[in-house]
């Protein structure tokens, strides 16, 4: 028992413990993938806005919904998809690519974790520009709902954290669940409703969305910033997962996080 705590407590501490060494790692990682470049980052966001706006405009017209309506929603939705999609791709290789660090230093787990998700938290503010930027082009003004896009996002991170120690562990010991892990985003993405709308489906077929946690996790962000009050029962389900992935998140560090290093 004495030994699970620990476990607890050192990679809880990481966060602040190891702030610095986190944080300069990923800010290292941006610079190295935008090495020379003129804009940096923002080529991300440049690309980003111009798929968002092609897109856009393409699926309005096939879905017979109005520009002003259909684009936030294909952009807010799009661009927590690349955040969701973005980290937990990279969790599953973030071990194996810290490989020379983890088996000369002893760090906690945590501090690789949390490299890779300020990078594509890093990038993900980079592309929020985009949003931002239709947000006042719509001329709303400020509304109160966004500011539960607060709490849900640090929600969102928690389980962002908690599914890539989860992914980080078990794709290194098992490489194959990392191609799992790329076909299942890929096929996941087209039931989110991310650019088609949850009313073009039938009452029936509304299991789809009810049923995929991916939803329940952009509904929550995507909502706020739309002006309306994300329903409870995504509340509740975000919880659920958070929940749910801390207790199999403690467990595998219990009984493997010591065993990592020899699997790399």
């Amino acid at each position: 028992m004495k030994l699970y705590k620990s476990i607890i407590t050192d990679e809880i501490t990481a966060i602040t413990k190891y702030f610095h060494m986190w944080s300069l790692l990923g800010w290292y990682d941006i610079k190295q993938r935008y090495r020379r470049s003129m804009i940096g980052p923002f080529w991300i966001t440049i690309s980003t806005g111009i798929m968002i706006g092609s897109i856009g405009l393409i699926f309005s017209k096939i879905f017979k919904s109005s520009i002003a309506e259909f684009l936030p929603y294909f952009a807010t939705g799009q661009i927590i998809w690349l955040l969701l999609s973005a980290q937990l791709t990279d969790a599953c290789t973030m071990f194996i690519q810290s490989q020379s660090i983890i088996k000369q230093v002893s760090l906690p787990l945590s501090v690789h974790v949390l490299r890779k998700l300020w990078y594509n938290i890093i990038l993900f503010l980079h592309n929020f520009l985009i949003i931002i930027i239709l947000l006042i082009a719509a001329r709303k003004g400020f509304l109160w709902e966004y500011l539960l896009v607060i709490p849900a996002v640090v929600l969102i991170l928690t389980l962002l954290f908690l599914l890539s120690m989860i992914l980080g562990i078990i794709c290194t010991r098992f490489r194959d669940i990392t191609q799992i892990v790329a076909v299942f985003l890929q096929l996941i993405y087209f039931f989110t409703p991310i650019f088609w709308m949850k009313k073009s489906l039938a009452t029936k077929q509304s299991w789809i969305t009810d049923l995929n946690p991916f939803y329940h996790i952009i509904e929550l962000v995507r909502s706020p910033l739309l002006g309306k009050n994300p329903d409870v029962y995504h509340w509740l389900n975000l919880l659920m997962y958070v929940i749910l992935a801390a207790v199999i998140t403690f467990f595998l560090m219990k009984r493997f996080r010591n065993r990592v290093a020899y699997w790399l």
